[in-house]
């Protein structure tokens, strides 16, 4: 069977793609990912097909007029729009055709909901797709509201479920270029937006959350609807530490790791001090995973920086973990059995910090933009309570032994038969 993959995005966003294209390969079957070209060296190291998609939205997020736009720079709301308009719109149309040559022949596309597009080619192609969303933003549930409006309220059954609808209306701004797309690519009539969220070709779409069950044990109105496989790793092979990084790391205690990925800091000098301090009176040393947060270091002889390092390798090795909270970067945090403290930025971060502190994985969440010296020294000193401690053993055991990877395969290759 051949599956190609479509997404767009971030590395959480193509990640778990790769991941699962990888284990779909192991398993005797063909891929292809189809994503933004900031990606590809990392898609075929990893065994896997790479085709090209115009819309390279990590390449627009990192350009100097990307991060103004997207990380809190001081453009008015029209240039936003404006630049949308010009940049990103165009990008995606042109995205639509790079998706529809990339699944020719191809048996089962999987996408992420951002793939705008992808169900307009499974219709058209008349072959299944599955939505496969990093986040659990698709299906309607009354256990808990859409986290794009709340990430850690509660509006009761009916309202919850109702929170939801909004997921049919983010193809609006882009409904002139899907329409425009179904013309002139697919040859088909236009449709209005929302149609194909969850139906393609009269059947339901299945929807993959590759995310552990354990965490949502709840929630049972996803039904047969939604699976959760569990979280997808992917295979690091023989990747090790330097060797720099590795002498800190013998040559001392275990340290506090913090990494923010690509997120940006509001102010990284403001950010950088109070980290310092708090490290220094709760006697810590730490490994910084500089990523875009704006941070630099030098001369602080119990802090190792490190633009990035495979979280795995060093999760593992740390007394704690302070993070952003993105959905890859918590799972790893998660297999890593330490506790980790999450400060939140957007998306779908407040959510997982509102969900694992509720659960008694994640310290209670800090935010950059009301973070004091005493708030962090506690923090801190939480990592060494045993109840941290003995939690984050706890969930760890749970997450590898889910296997998620080879529950998603074996549940495809169900579908298709």
């Amino acid at each position: 069977m051949k599956i190609t993959f479509l997404t767009l995005g971030t590395r959480g966003d193509v990640q778990p793609y790769v991941a699962l294209a990888k284990e779909l390969i192991k398993n005797g079957h063909e891929a292809v990912v189809c994503t933004g070209a900031a990606f590809k060296s990392f898609i075929e190291e990893n065994g896997v097909g790479f085709h090209a998609a115009t819309a390279d939205l990590m390449a627009i997020l990192e350009s100097e007029e990307g991060k103004k736009v997207f990380n809190g720079g001081s453009y008015h709301i029209f240039k936003m729009l404006k630049f949308a308009k010009e940049v990103i719109s165009p990008a995606y149309r042109k995205s639509m055709d790079d998706f529809l040559d990339a699944s020719q022949g191809t048996d089962l596309i999987i996408y992420h909901p951002k793939a705008l597009g992808a169900a307009d080619i499974a219709e058209y192609l008349n072959i299944p797709c599955i939505c496969m969303s990093p986040v659990p933003i698709m299906y309607p549930i009354t256990e808990f509201p859409n986290f794009a409006l709340s990430s850690d309220k509660n509006f009761g059954p009916f309202f919850n479920k109702l929170t939801y609808k909004v997921i049919s209306l983010s193809e609006s701004s882009y409904m002139k270029e899907i329409n425009d797309f179904r013309n002139k690519s697919l040859n088909l009539p236009k449709r209005k937006m929302g149609e194909l969220t969850f139906k393609v070709n009269h059947k339901d779409t299945p929807i993959i959350y590759p995310m552990s069950p354990f965490l949502f044990k709840e929630v049972k109105s996803w039904k047969d609807r939604v699976f959760l496989p569990g979280f997808f790793f992917l295979d690091l092979g023989e990747t090790k530490l330097d060797e720099a990084l590795e002498n800190f790391l013998e040559n001392g205690k275990k340290p506090i790791v913090v990494s923010f990925s690509s997120m940006p800091l509001k102010d990284p000098a403001a950010f950088k001090e109070k980290l310092v301090n708090g490290l220094r009176e709760t006697n810590n040393r730490a490994v910084i995973l500089t990523g875009t947060s704006g941070m630099s270091f030098e001369g602080e002889s119990n802090i190792f920086a490190a633009e990035k390092v495979p979280h795995r390798l060093i999760f593992k090795r740390a007394k704690g973990v302070i993070h952003h909270g993105g959905v890859g970067t918590m799972s790893e945090a998660l297999l890593s059995g330490v506790p980790q403290l999450i400060m939140p930025f957007t998306v779908d971060q407040p959510f997982w910090a509102h969900r694992l502190h509720e659960q008694g994985y994640a310290i209670s969440p800090l935010r950059e933009k009301s973070l004091t010296v005493p708030d962090l020294v506690k923090a801190l000193k939480e990592m060494e309570n045993e109840r941290y401690i003995k939690n984050a053993k706890a969930i760890q055991a749970v997450i590898e032994s889910e296997n998620g990877l080879e529950k998603a395969v074996k549940y495809i290759e169900q579908l298709r038969r």
